[in-house]
């Protein structure tokens, strides 16, 4: 909250910047509850806990960075190394031909899902995660006849064709949806449960299985936007930290990049 207020100072606060502070406390939460599964409060915490939080599950394991510092200058817990996060290469950007290819197959196959086929372009164009592309709502999609846009933070980003396309058949596909609670719900990917949008676990596994890897695909798609556009108007447009292109875009000379 100091860290916020003090920037705060300097101007309004950016969604991105707020959506970063949100996920360090989800990551704290996630940390003590695992924590707590192993019968360990935070003051037991011990190096070998740190070691195995970032080595199960490595795909989706988000340093508690913060978390972590604060409780050991506070004296919550014992003084222990905090390890950098790594990329492996599990992790590791996808090739940008490999991007590429999975992007044509995905546009072209018309035996998969409208939505599945949306969700798909999101992680690979627009670097989303699928934990954010839930959260849209059928309010933050604009067609104006020539551009279609999908509100990701401020501005609304513009959807390539054939993407857009593929977004006016889905919103039209929409009236036709077998349950009344899902065509007349406000979630761009309304769930089987009324009210709530699709499953985020679900929908995870189900990209992996038609050959998406989220993690993998975000981090290749912010590494190629970064090449053409600075690390902070990509972050501004998609609702992620500057940081957070910096880390997965790695270092880039535009000048090299036109």
């Amino acid at each position: 909250m100091r860290r916020l207020r003090a920037t705060e100072e300097t101007g309004p606060l950016g969604r991105s910047q707020s959506n970063h502070a949100k996920q360090e406390v989800t990551q704290a939460g996630a940390f003590l509850a695992w924590l707590a599964s192993r019968g360990r409060a935070i003051g037991q915490c011990q190096q070998a806990n740190i070691h195995a939080w970032h080595t199960e599950k490595l795909a989706t394991r988000r340093p508690a960075h913060t978390f972590l510092r604060w409780c050991m200058k506070t004296g919550r817990m014992p003084r222990l190394t905090v390890l950098p996060q790594v990329i492996t290469q599990d992790q590791a950007p996808l090739h940008q031909h490999r991007r590429l290819a999975m992007l044509r197959r995905i546009l072209n196959d018309d035996s998969l899902p409208l939505w599945s086929r949306i969700v798909a372009t999101l992680v690979l164009v627009h670097a989303q995660p699928v934990s954010r592309i839930v959260r849209l709502t059928i309010d933050g999609i604009t067609d104006d006849g020539v551009t279609v846009t999908v509100r990701l933070d401020d501005p609304p980003s513009p959807l390539p064709e054939p993407v857009a396309d593929l977004m006016r058949a889905y919103i039209l596909s929409r009236q036709h949806l077998p349950y009344a609670s899902s065509r007349s719900s406000h979630w761009l990917f309304p769930g089987r449960q009324p009210g709530q949008p699709m499953n985020p676990v679900s929908l995870q596994v189900h990209r992996r299985g038609i050959g998406v890897p989220p993690q993998r695909g975000r981090a290749s798609a912010i590494r190629q936007l970064v090449l053409q556009t600075p690390a902070p108007v990509i972050a501004k447009a998609l609702g992620y930290h500057d940081r957070e292109c910096l880390i997965n875009g790695g270092s880039v000379d535009h000048g090299d990049a036109k």
